[in-house]
Protein backbone atom coordinates (compact mmCIF):
# COMPACT_ATOMS: atom_id res chain seq x y z
CA UNK A 1 0.00 0.00 0.00
CA UNK A 2 1.22 3.51 -0.79
CA UNK A 3 2.24 5.51 2.24
CA UNK A 4 2.02 8.91 0.58
CA UNK A 5 -0.94 10.39 -1.25
CA UNK A 6 -2.67 13.66 -2.03
CA UNK A 7 -6.34 14.55 -2.34
CA UNK A 8 -6.90 17.15 -5.03
CA UNK A 9 -10.36 18.55 -4.55
CA UNK A 10 -12.77 21.16 -5.78
CA UNK A 11 -14.64 22.22 -2.62
CA UNK A 12 -17.42 23.71 -4.75
CA UNK A 13 -18.09 20.53 -6.75
CA UNK A 14 -21.39 18.68 -6.36
CA UNK A 15 -21.95 17.54 -2.78
CA UNK A 16 -18.63 18.87 -1.51
CA UNK A 17 -19.01 21.85 0.77
CA UNK A 18 -15.72 23.30 1.97
CA UNK A 19 -12.16 22.45 2.90
CA UNK A 20 -13.32 20.74 6.09
CA UNK A 21 -15.52 18.42 4.04
CA UNK A 22 -12.51 17.08 2.14
CA UNK A 23 -10.51 16.86 5.35
CA UNK A 24 -13.17 14.48 6.69
CA UNK A 25 -12.29 12.00 3.94
CA UNK A 26 -8.59 12.57 4.49
CA UNK A 27 -9.02 11.50 8.12
CA UNK A 28 -10.72 8.27 7.01
CA UNK A 29 -7.80 7.52 4.70
CA UNK A 30 -5.24 8.40 7.38
CA UNK A 31 -6.97 5.98 9.74
CA UNK A 32 -6.47 3.35 7.03
CA UNK A 33 -2.72 3.94 6.94
CA UNK A 34 -2.18 6.62 4.29
CA UNK A 35 -0.06 9.69 4.87
CA UNK A 36 -2.18 12.20 3.01
CA UNK A 37 -2.39 15.90 2.20
CA UNK A 38 -5.44 17.84 1.00
CA UNK A 39 -4.87 20.28 -1.87
CA UNK A 40 -7.82 22.51 -2.80
CA UNK A 41 -8.19 23.85 -6.32
CA UNK A 42 -8.52 27.59 -6.71
CA UNK A 43 -9.05 28.12 -10.47
CA UNK A 44 -9.68 26.24 -13.70
CA UNK A 45 -6.92 23.72 -14.55
CA UNK A 46 -5.36 24.14 -11.10
CA UNK A 47 -5.95 20.42 -10.46
CA UNK A 48 -3.78 19.62 -13.49
CA UNK A 49 -0.93 21.67 -12.05
CA UNK A 50 -1.29 20.07 -8.62
CA UNK A 51 -1.39 16.55 -10.08
CA UNK A 52 1.78 17.21 -12.08
CA UNK A 53 3.52 18.43 -8.92
CA UNK A 54 2.41 15.32 -7.00
CA UNK A 55 4.69 13.04 -9.01
CA UNK A 56 4.63 9.24 -8.82
CA UNK A 57 2.27 8.74 -5.90
CA UNK A 58 -1.39 8.10 -5.24
CA UNK A 59 -3.35 11.10 -6.51
CA UNK A 60 -7.00 11.17 -5.41
CA UNK A 61 -9.38 13.33 -7.45
CA UNK A 62 -12.17 14.56 -5.16
CA UNK A 63 -15.01 16.13 -7.11
CA UNK A 64 -16.94 15.66 -10.31
CA UNK A 65 -15.87 14.46 -13.73
CA UNK A 66 -14.37 17.87 -14.52
CA UNK A 67 -12.02 17.61 -11.54
CA UNK A 68 -11.12 14.02 -12.50
CA UNK A 69 -10.37 15.17 -16.04
CA UNK A 70 -8.09 17.93 -14.81
CA UNK A 71 -6.20 15.51 -12.55
CA UNK A 72 -5.82 12.94 -15.34
CA UNK A 73 -4.28 15.61 -17.56
CA UNK A 74 -1.57 16.22 -14.97
CA UNK A 75 -0.81 12.66 -13.83
CA UNK A 76 2.75 11.44 -14.17
CA UNK A 77 3.36 8.03 -15.77
CA UNK A 78 4.12 6.46 -12.41
CA UNK A 79 1.14 7.88 -10.52
CA UNK A 80 -2.02 6.02 -9.48
CA UNK A 81 -5.44 7.65 -9.73
CA UNK A 82 -7.97 7.31 -6.93
CA UNK A 83 -11.46 8.81 -7.14
CA UNK A 84 -13.72 10.35 -4.50
CA UNK A 85 -16.91 10.88 -6.58
CA UNK A 86 -18.36 14.11 -5.20
CA UNK A 87 -19.89 15.49 -8.38
CA UNK A 88 -23.28 15.33 -10.07
CA UNK A 89 -22.85 12.62 -12.73
CA UNK A 90 -19.63 10.82 -11.62
CA UNK A 91 -19.40 9.03 -14.96
CA UNK A 92 -15.91 7.54 -14.59
CA UNK A 93 -16.69 6.32 -11.05
CA UNK A 94 -19.76 4.50 -12.40
CA UNK A 95 -17.70 3.10 -15.24
CA UNK A 96 -15.21 1.66 -12.76
CA UNK A 97 -17.94 0.32 -10.45
CA UNK A 98 -16.89 2.55 -7.56
CA UNK A 99 -19.16 3.36 -4.60
CA UNK A 100 -20.76 6.80 -4.97
CA UNK A 101 -20.85 7.52 -1.24
CA UNK A 102 -17.69 9.29 -0.11
CA UNK A 103 -16.97 7.11 2.94
CA UNK A 104 -17.40 3.92 0.92
CA UNK A 105 -15.20 5.32 -1.84
CA UNK A 106 -12.47 5.90 0.77
CA UNK A 107 -12.69 2.24 1.77
CA UNK A 108 -12.30 1.24 -1.88
CA UNK A 109 -9.22 3.44 -2.21
CA UNK A 110 -7.71 1.60 0.76
CA UNK A 111 -8.63 -1.93 -0.35
CA UNK A 112 -9.25 -1.82 -4.10
CA UNK A 113 -7.16 -3.28 -6.89
CA UNK A 114 -4.95 -1.36 -9.29
CA UNK A 115 -5.41 -1.72 -13.02
CA UNK A 116 -4.67 0.25 -16.16
CA UNK A 117 -7.32 1.91 -18.33
CA UNK A 118 -7.37 3.59 -21.73
CA UNK A 119 -7.92 7.30 -22.17
CA UNK A 120 -9.02 9.27 -25.20
CA UNK A 121 -6.89 12.11 -26.52
CA UNK A 122 -8.30 15.14 -28.33
CA UNK A 123 -5.98 17.27 -30.49
CA UNK A 124 -7.06 20.70 -31.71
CA UNK A 125 -6.00 22.59 -34.83
CA UNK A 126 -2.97 24.08 -33.07
CA UNK A 127 -1.75 20.65 -31.99
CA UNK A 128 -2.71 21.08 -28.32
CA UNK A 129 -3.72 17.78 -26.72
CA UNK A 130 -6.08 16.99 -23.87
CA UNK A 131 -7.03 13.64 -22.40
CA UNK A 132 -10.57 12.49 -21.64
CA UNK A 133 -11.56 9.41 -19.67
CA UNK A 134 -15.25 9.02 -20.55
CA UNK A 135 -16.35 10.83 -23.67
CA UNK A 136 -15.99 13.70 -26.10
CA UNK A 137 -19.22 15.31 -27.32
CA UNK A 138 -19.18 17.19 -30.62
CA UNK A 139 -21.76 19.87 -31.29
CA UNK A 140 -25.14 19.71 -29.60
CA UNK A 141 -24.20 18.54 -26.10
CA UNK A 142 -21.22 20.90 -25.91
CA UNK A 143 -23.67 23.76 -26.55
CA UNK A 144 -25.91 22.37 -23.80
CA UNK A 145 -23.03 22.23 -21.32
CA UNK A 146 -22.20 25.87 -22.05
CA UNK A 147 -25.74 26.75 -20.94
CA UNK A 148 -25.47 24.93 -17.59
CA UNK A 149 -23.90 27.34 -15.10
CA UNK A 150 -22.47 26.07 -11.79
CA UNK A 151 -25.37 27.78 -10.00
CA UNK A 152 -27.95 26.05 -12.22
CA UNK A 153 -26.26 22.70 -11.68
CA UNK A 154 -26.13 23.25 -7.92
CA UNK A 155 -29.84 23.94 -7.59
CA UNK A 156 -31.35 21.71 -10.29
CA UNK A 157 -28.70 18.94 -10.24
CA UNK A 158 -29.37 16.38 -12.99
CA UNK A 159 -32.48 18.29 -14.19
CA UNK A 160 -30.27 21.18 -15.33
CA UNK A 161 -29.09 19.33 -18.42
CA UNK A 162 -32.42 18.28 -20.01
CA UNK A 163 -33.83 21.77 -19.41
CA UNK A 164 -30.78 23.34 -21.04
CA UNK A 165 -31.01 20.80 -23.89
CA UNK A 166 -34.54 21.93 -24.72
CA UNK A 167 -33.44 25.56 -24.73
CA UNK A 168 -30.51 24.83 -27.07
CA UNK A 169 -32.65 22.61 -29.31
CA UNK A 170 -35.23 25.32 -29.98
CA UNK A 171 -32.74 28.20 -30.14
CA UNK A 172 -29.66 27.04 -32.04
CA UNK A 173 -29.02 25.81 -35.56
CA UNK A 174 -27.41 22.40 -35.97
CA UNK A 175 -24.53 22.48 -38.44
CA UNK A 176 -23.39 19.44 -40.37
CA UNK A 177 -20.44 17.49 -38.96
CA UNK A 178 -17.98 15.48 -41.05
CA UNK A 179 -16.53 12.51 -39.12
CA UNK A 180 -13.58 10.95 -40.95
CA UNK A 181 -12.50 7.41 -40.04
CA UNK A 182 -9.79 6.18 -42.38
CA UNK A 183 -11.19 6.34 -45.92
CA UNK A 184 -14.80 6.75 -44.75
CA UNK A 185 -16.55 10.06 -44.06
CA UNK A 186 -19.80 10.13 -42.07
CA UNK A 187 -22.22 13.06 -42.16
CA UNK A 188 -24.09 13.79 -38.93
CA UNK A 189 -25.42 16.56 -36.66
CA UNK A 190 -24.12 15.34 -33.30
CA UNK A 191 -21.45 12.80 -32.38
CA UNK A 192 -20.15 11.25 -29.17
CA UNK A 193 -16.68 9.72 -29.05
CA UNK A 194 -16.94 7.26 -26.18
CA UNK A 195 -14.11 5.74 -24.18
CA UNK A 196 -16.60 4.04 -21.86
CA UNK A 197 -20.20 2.92 -21.77
CA UNK A 198 -21.82 5.61 -19.63
CA UNK A 199 -22.82 9.18 -20.45
CA UNK A 200 -24.21 11.87 -18.14
CA UNK A 201 -24.56 9.54 -15.15
CA UNK A 202 -26.33 6.20 -15.50
CA UNK A 203 -27.34 6.69 -19.12
CA UNK A 204 -25.72 4.13 -21.45
CA UNK A 205 -24.51 5.78 -24.62
CA UNK A 206 -22.17 3.14 -26.05
CA UNK A 207 -22.73 -0.44 -24.96
CA UNK A 208 -19.77 -1.65 -27.01
CA UNK A 209 -17.30 0.81 -25.46
CA UNK A 210 -14.81 -0.30 -22.80
CA UNK A 211 -12.04 1.34 -20.82
CA UNK A 212 -9.73 -1.49 -21.84
CA UNK A 213 -10.57 -2.08 -25.52
CA UNK A 214 -7.80 0.06 -27.00
CA UNK A 215 -10.41 1.74 -29.20
CA UNK A 216 -13.02 4.49 -29.05
CA UNK A 217 -16.68 3.92 -29.90
CA UNK A 218 -18.12 6.65 -32.12
CA UNK A 219 -21.90 7.17 -31.87
CA UNK A 220 -23.55 9.26 -34.60
CA UNK A 221 -26.86 11.08 -34.11
CA UNK A 222 -27.64 12.02 -37.71
CA UNK A 223 -30.45 14.39 -36.70
CA UNK A 224 -30.76 15.78 -33.17
CA UNK A 225 -34.57 15.70 -33.41
CA UNK A 226 -34.35 11.89 -33.49
CA UNK A 227 -33.66 12.09 -29.75
CA UNK A 228 -37.24 13.31 -29.30
CA UNK A 229 -38.80 10.49 -31.33
CA UNK A 230 -41.03 8.41 -29.00
CA UNK A 231 -39.13 5.14 -29.46
CA UNK A 232 -35.74 6.83 -28.94
CA UNK A 233 -36.95 8.95 -26.01
CA UNK A 234 -38.38 5.86 -24.35
CA UNK A 235 -34.99 4.16 -24.72
CA UNK A 236 -33.27 7.17 -23.16
CA UNK A 237 -35.67 7.30 -20.20
CA UNK A 238 -35.27 3.55 -19.70
CA UNK A 239 -31.47 4.02 -19.72
CA UNK A 240 -31.05 1.53 -22.55
CA UNK A 241 -27.89 1.80 -24.68
CA UNK A 242 -28.39 4.48 -27.33
CA UNK A 243 -25.91 2.93 -29.76
CA UNK A 244 -28.41 0.13 -30.41
CA UNK A 245 -30.72 2.72 -31.99
CA UNK A 246 -28.05 4.90 -33.66
CA UNK A 247 -25.20 4.27 -36.06
CA UNK A 248 -21.93 3.55 -34.23
CA UNK A 249 -18.51 2.11 -34.99
CA UNK A 250 -15.23 1.38 -33.19
CA UNK A 251 -12.15 3.38 -34.13
CA UNK A 252 -8.60 3.97 -33.02
CA UNK A 253 -8.82 7.54 -34.28
CA UNK A 254 -11.07 9.98 -36.15
CA UNK A 255 -11.00 13.54 -37.48
CA UNK A 256 -14.05 15.77 -36.97
CA UNK A 257 -14.67 18.93 -39.00
CA UNK A 258 -17.57 21.25 -39.76
CA UNK A 259 -16.66 23.51 -42.70
CA UNK A 260 -17.49 27.16 -42.25
CA UNK A 261 -18.89 26.92 -38.72
CA UNK A 262 -17.56 27.06 -35.16
CA UNK A 263 -18.68 23.83 -33.48
CA UNK A 264 -17.69 23.38 -29.81
CA UNK A 265 -16.43 20.15 -28.22
CA UNK A 266 -16.88 18.94 -24.65
CA UNK A 267 -14.53 16.53 -22.90
CA UNK A 268 -15.84 14.73 -19.80
CA UNK A 269 -18.52 17.36 -19.35
CA UNK A 270 -16.37 20.47 -19.80
CA UNK A 271 -16.23 22.51 -23.01
CA UNK A 272 -12.76 22.42 -24.58
CA UNK A 273 -12.09 24.05 -27.93
CA UNK A 274 -13.87 23.68 -31.25
CA UNK A 275 -13.57 21.86 -34.55
CA UNK A 276 -11.54 20.83 -36.44
CA UNK A 277 -10.29 18.29 -33.91
CA UNK A 278 -8.95 14.74 -33.98
CA UNK A 279 -9.56 12.02 -31.41
CA UNK A 280 -7.54 8.88 -30.70
CA UNK A 281 -7.25 6.18 -28.08
CA UNK A 282 -4.24 5.92 -25.76
CA UNK A 283 -4.40 2.31 -24.50
CA UNK A 284 -3.55 1.44 -20.88
CA UNK A 285 -2.50 5.05 -20.32
CA UNK A 286 -3.16 5.44 -16.59
CA UNK A 287 -3.29 3.27 -13.48
CA UNK A 288 -6.44 3.51 -11.33
CA UNK A 289 -7.83 2.01 -8.15
CA UNK A 290 -11.15 0.25 -8.65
Amino acid sequence: MATEAVIIGNPNSGSAGDEGYLEHFAEILRAGGLEIEVLNTERPDHATELAAMAGDQLVIAAGGDGTVNEVVNGLSKGATLGILPLGTANVLARELGLPLKGEDACERILTGTRSRIDVGVATDEEGTERRFTCMAGIGFDANVIREVTPRLKRYLKSLAFPLAALKVYFRDSRPTLHIVDGDTTYITQFAVVANGEYYGGEFEMAEAASLGSGKLEVVLIEKVNLLLRPDILTRILAKSPLDRAMKSFPSQGILATSPGTHVPVQLDGEVWGRLPMSFRSEPAAIRVIK
